[in-house]
């Protein structure tokens, strides 16, 4: 049964638990450690917010807390590490920004050096390759810092650094409209894409005969009613039309094949099951004791009286003398025993296979994708109680087929989305590209570009040339 504890001991345990933390707390301040150590004052005040030794210890390691972290920043700095410097400034501003903390003049004076120094770095590694014509360059750094961008402090510095990426795009969104691309669907494609990327203008070509529309499916997955075929075809859909293959403008719908099957199986069977536990059995015993015994017994003994005459009188003394005897006692012995009893053993066991396949490039075989899965699970059910052995009546707990078959489409989707776009690489990347068009044609795949690819692509682009892929990435 819970019982409330008394007021006066509730007291006692609760100001153990905060001395406890608070020694926690101090030592992590006597190491140096002032961020952990405030938190945990940060607890201890939630706790006893009006005590005011506990507020102004607080106080005091949130201030020992961001020295320390704008102090790390400018060392790094100093040392020419500036990504470590910026690390330890997002820190500091996260923890300003939480505590709400006013900063003493050394401390301002220290945030606005490091903020200095923090532009200077920022410019050379977004706005100089900005400059230069790197604008997805630029812009890959740009939102890795975003989150050190993002706090009130560095609103001018954000705004600079976005405005220049943007700039840079811009202009090498024109430049890229000014290249010859006659015959060449697949450039003008990434050249609009590109373009837009920067909410600039490309008129976008018609789709490349290697596009197709979404797919139109054939078969049937046995085992699948027509709710959850249709939950497959549109999640194999959604897929198709994330990848390579797929442009809203064509007009070919390719046609692919769906199999395999979805069974459940289901037994229910008698067994008999057995609890061991454990018993106190009584035992006679016995057990050898002592004891003391005293006999008394009456003496004669002569003395002198007062007149000085000497008599006898009777004293009674005891005789003392231990003797031994025997005793049964109950004792109580541990036996193991077993309990038995009859319960349902019920099992339940699903397995899929799942395939996908179709010609996508007449060059080529199928493309094709398959997944196999099964699960196996099985519970006893009974309505039996009994304490010694901790039996109680149980109930089986299976996971619902519908649910399991949802995460095996998920699954299924998520393979035949790496097998489209491994086909194009296969299809379009193994050869080594010589023009625009093969090469911006690669890109689709949205992966690593072969050397072959990049090295065509980096001659108008330059070193952004590997980051052309992420603009064919759907997200």
């Amino acid at each position: 049964m819970f019982r409330l504890l008394p007021p006066l001991l509730l007291l006692v345990v609760l100001g153990s638990a905060c001395a406890t933390l608070r020694g926690r707390a101090d030592e992590l301040a006597r190491n140096g450690q002032f961020v952990e150590a405030a938190a945990i004052y940060d607890e201890l005040v939630t706790k006893n917010p009006f005590e005011k030794e506990l507020v102004s210890e607080r106080d005091g390691l949130r201030g020992k807390a961001l020295g320390q972290l704008l102090g790390n920043a400018r060392r790094y700095r100093l040392e020419g590490i500036d990504e470590k410097a910026e690390d330890d400034l997002l820190r500091f501003l996260d923890r300003r920004a939480q505590w709400n903390s006013k900063l003493n003049g050394g401390l301002e004076s220290s945030l606005l050096e490091e903020m200095e120094g923090t532009h200077k770095h920022l410019r050379l590694t977004i706005s100089s390759p900005a400059k230069l014509g790197l604008a997805l360059t630029a812009e890959e750094t740009l939102v890795r810092k975003r989150p050190l961008l993002s706090h009130k402090e560095m609103v001018v510095i954000q705004r600079e650094m976005e405005s220049v990426v943007v700039q840079s795009g811009k202009e090498v969104c024109q430049r890229l409209r000014d290249v010859p691309s006659d015959d060449a669907p697949h450039w003008r494609e990434l050249v609009s894409r590109y373009c837009r990327h920067w909410r600039e203008f490309a008129p976008e070509p018609p789709p490349a005969p290697e596009l197709t529309a979404a797919p139109s499916w054939t078969g049937q997955v046995g085992g699948l009613d027509s709710a959850r075929m249709e939950l497959l075809r549109t999640r194999l859909t959604r897929a198709f039309e994330s990848s390579p293959w797929f442009s809203p403008a064509a007009s070919h719908h390719p046609e692919l094949s769906l199999a395999g099957r979805f069974t459940t199986l289901r037994d229910s069977r008698s067994v008999e099951l057995t609890a061991p536990y454990t018993e106190k059995v009584p035992y006679t015993d016995h057990e050898e004791r002592t004891e003391t015994v005293e006999v008394p017994y009456d003496v004669e003994e002569e003395y002198t009286d007062k007149n000085g005459e000497k008599k006898t009188r009777k004293v009674t003394k005891v005789h003392t003398y231990t003797r031994s005897f025997t005793v049964a006692v109950t004792r109580y012995r541990d036996v193991a025993r077993t309990f038995e009893f009859h319960a349902l053993r019920l099992s339940v066991e699903h397995e899929l296979t799942l395939s996908s396949s179709g010609v996508l490039d007449a060059r080529r075989g199928p493309m094709s994708a398959v997944l196999q899965d099964h699960l196996s699970e099985s519970a006893y059910e009974h309505d039996v109680t009994f304490g010694p052995g901790d039996v109680s009546p149980r109930r089986a707990n299976f996971t619902p087929p519908e649910s399991w078959l949802e995460e095996r489409v998920e699954q299924m989707s998520a393979r035949f989305a790496q097998t489209l776009q491994e086909h194009w690489r296969e299809s379009y990347c193994t050869t080594p590209a010589r023009t625009l068009d093969e090469a911006a044609r690669c890109a689709r795949a949205g992966a690593t570009l072969p050397t072959p690819a990049y090295q065509v692509l980096s001659e108008v682009l330059g070193d952004d040339a590997a980051r052309v892929p992420s603009l064919f990435v759907t997200r």
